[in-house]
């Protein structure tokens, strides 16, 4: 390691004592190994030790090391030895070189070893610039760009210990000329900064650097105005000042970009908002407003002409507001279902469930939406107790089962089959409707995506069925997929569900 002066006096020094102690360790080699190091090789052995000096320390330490050695070297090891006289005119050549090589060669080597300190330092700054533009590239938040802006900035060359103040706008603040921007980071010693002044500074709307008493401020601001201020202490390189100004600059684009984000976040959540609101009112004009017509309808001819019906046609009415209620309660279910989806409230209270039993109660659930059609169910005797919320998954095969009843033709087939496969439980509902394309088939499981698309355009349903299809199954850990059916369907709805702890955790006693 180079000997790097401090700023103690006494530090400075340092370097000076080295060089004494190399040239006297030199004489004493000299003295001491006469075999190893003749009269001829001597001006080698100081050269030497003029270079190890320059090579760890600076130009000064280098010459003075030169000229002691020539002095020893003269005085020490040619004739007449103990002066500084020189007898042989040869001799007086000889020194005269060596003191010249030895300033030269001292002088290359300081000269080398600042360049190569200068190399490290300008690739350590390179490097923390890289480091500082990737995490104001990476930063999500002002807090983010803010907490790179300070560590950067106290990483300046030749920062002296000081003080650092960040100012940004207050939010919303209207208009911002009137009233300085609030105070959102600090670091260092605890400097007088007075209000007044940074007031004084943020009136003034410079786009350069202002000084004030022991503070230097640097506009944060960018093309689309200001948006605050940097306040640093001690600055009086104008090199590092220059530097400290291109991170701020740096810093303003990136809290404007942040700004932008948000700006745009929050504008796509207002327009899926929206969107959303008007997919609702849509699903509930129509489906809502559907059963409860029809409820009202039959209700109020019941009340008005009751006695002049017959039996059959009182039947026939209280059947359609059983019906349209059921309708109606299983809408209204899948609205709750998919807001707890939606808001993360979903809660799994699992237990040990035969697949036959759930699909039983789905079918008993869907009598009359499925009269008039052919339902086969074809259960393996491989597929296990299920360790799953009962509940949602039979709501799930309800959703299924009245979307493929929807789309069946009058006396059309739907065919139920479960089986094992490997550490899953395969279900799969086909029916016999025109289908869905290909290209419809992921986006079918958006909420109100069927109000307008896919091949239940104008059908009924709210396009909810599915979307929280997917999101009971994603929820027990499974998956569920629109395929196209074979010969003779139109699509087959393909739902997996994981064998969770179905091997290894043993039903309760008294499970069958």
């Amino acid at each position: 390691m180079p000997l790097v002066s401090g700023r103690h006096p006494l530090r400075r020094l340092v370097p000076y004592l080295f060089a004494l102690v190399v040239v006297a360790i030199t004489v004493a080699s000299a003295f001491l190994l006469p075999w190893l190091f003749p009269h001829a090789s001597r001006s080698l052995l100081f050269l030497t030790g003029v270079l190890v000096v320059a090579a760890r320390s600076s130009l000064g330490p280098s010459l003075l090391a030169s000229f002691l050695s020539f002095l020893a070297f003269n005085y020490f090891f040619t004739e007449p030895v103990h002066t500084f006289k020189v007898a042989d005119d040869g001799d007086v050549t000889t020194l005269a070189f060596f003191l010249l090589v030895s300033a030269i060669s001292g002088n290359l080597a300081s000269r080398m070893r600042q360049e190569m300190a200068e190399r490290r330092a300008s690739l350590e700054r390179l490097s923390q610039l890289y480091a500082f533009s990737r995490r104001l590239a990476s930063a999500v938040g002002a807090d983010e760009v803010l907490d790179a802006l300070t560590d950067q900035l106290a990483l300046l060359p030749g920062s002296p210990p000081g003080a650092i103040r960040i100012f940004l706008l207050a939010t919303g603040e209207v208009p911002p000329g009137i009233s300085p921007p609030r105070e959102v980071r600090r670091r260092g010693d605890e400097r007088a900064l007075a209000p007044a002044e940074v007031q004084a500074v943020w009136k003034r709307r410079s786009p350069e650097p202002v000084h004030l008493g022991l503070w230097l401020f640097l506009p944060l601001s960018t093309d689309r105005g200001a948006i605050g201020l940097v306040a640093l202490a001690d600055i009086q390189d104008a090199e590092r000042r220059e530097s400290a100004r291109n991170l701020c600059d740096q810093a303003a684009v990136a809290l404007d970009r942040t700004r932008l984000v948000t700006d745009l976040a929050g504008a796509r959540l207002a327009a899926e908002t929206e969107q959303l609101r008007a997919a609702l009112l849509s699903s509930v004009s129509h489906d809502l407003r559907t059963p409860l017509a029809a409820i009202i309808g039959s209700a109020t001819s019941l009340l008005e002409y009751g006695e002049a019906f017959s039996a059959a046609d009182r039947r026939d009415l209280l059947t359609t507001v059983a019906n349209e209620a059921q309708h109606l309660d299983r809408h209204i279910q899948n609205l709750l279902d998919m807001t707890r989806l939606g808001q993360g409230t979903l809660q799994l209270k699992r237990d040990w469930v035969d697949l036959r039993d759930l699909i039983a109660g789905a079918l008993a659930r869907l009598t009359e939406v499925l009269a008039g059609l052919a339902v086969e169910v074809r259960i393996s005797p491989e597929v296990p107790l299920l360790w799953v919320h009962g509940t949602l998954i039979e709501q799930a095969l309800v959703n299924l089962l009245d979307n493929a009843a929807k789309f069946s033709p009058a006396g059309g087939r739907i065919a139920i089959q479960a089986e094992r496969d490997g550490q899953e439980v395969v279900i799969d509902l086909r029916d016999q409707g025109p289908g869905i394309p290909e290209a419809e088939r992921e986006r079918i499981f958006d909420m109100f995506y069927s109000v307008s698309r896919g091949d239940r355009a104008n059908r009924t349903g709210s396009g909810l069925g599915l979307a929280i299809c997917r999101g009971m199954i994603a929820a027990h850990g499974g998956q569920i997929l629109a395929l196209p059916g074979e010969a003779g369907w139109g699509t087959c709805m393909r739902l997996s569900l994981p064998l969770v702890n179905a091997e290894i955790t043993p039903p309760p006693e008294g499970t069958p």
